[in-house]
């Protein structure tokens, strides 16, 4: 059986792999060294900066149900949210993407069914959502190919301004042979 550690991998890399197939390469994706603000992955258009940060879940299987679940737990009580931010959950059967469901942290936070941690603290979010019936997460899902333009779409979608200017801070480049 998988650790919890090998399931998010997985989940981790087969978004990365149907994201650049997707979208042709014309996305980069980066792995932080860690995790703790969750962020699994972020992801830019090549030759830019990341412009987007991706919390990945992986399902690999369904419940009695026929939902493929998932959760997200945050000690401080707050989750995150930042229009910059999205949850990809992604249901894997038989070693490939059978679902996912690209959703950004607002309608995530706001649509996920809310608990308290085991020791009565902090908060977990739930994600329950159906592979083939319609339901509340049913905007959000796609398939393994359309993933890629999902997310070229929300970044393009983002209120992009210049960097910013910091005064005193400069870039001194030096040419050796």
């Amino acid at each position: 059986m998988l650790t919890k550690t090998q399931k998010g991998a997985v989940g981790e890399l087969m978004l990365s792999a149907c994201v650049m197939l997707a979208s042709d390469g014309d996305l980069e994706l980066f792995r932080p060294v860690t995790d703790d603000d969750h962020t699994d992955i972020t992801a830019g258009e090549r030759g830019k900066v990341p412009a987007m940060a991706i919390q990945v879940k992986t399902a690999l299987s369904i419940d009695k149900q026929g939902y493929a679940a998932a959760n997200m737990k945050f000690p401080s009580g707050e989750p995150r949210e930042h229009p910059a931010f999205v949850y990809a959950v992604v249901y894997v059967v038989d070693g490939t993407i059978d679902a996912a469901w690209i959703v950004p942290s607002a309608e995530f936070n706001r649509m996920a069914y809310r608990g308290k941690l085991r020791d009565g603290k902090g908060l977990e979010l739930v994600f329950m959502a159906s592979p083939t019936r319609e339901d509340q997460w049913s905007p959000f899902r796609c398939g393994r190919m359309e993933i890629g333009p999902r997310l070229v779409n929300l970044i393009n979608s983002l209120h992009r301004t210049a960097a910013p200017h910091i005064p005193g801070a400069h870039l001194l480049l030096r040419r050796t042979h």
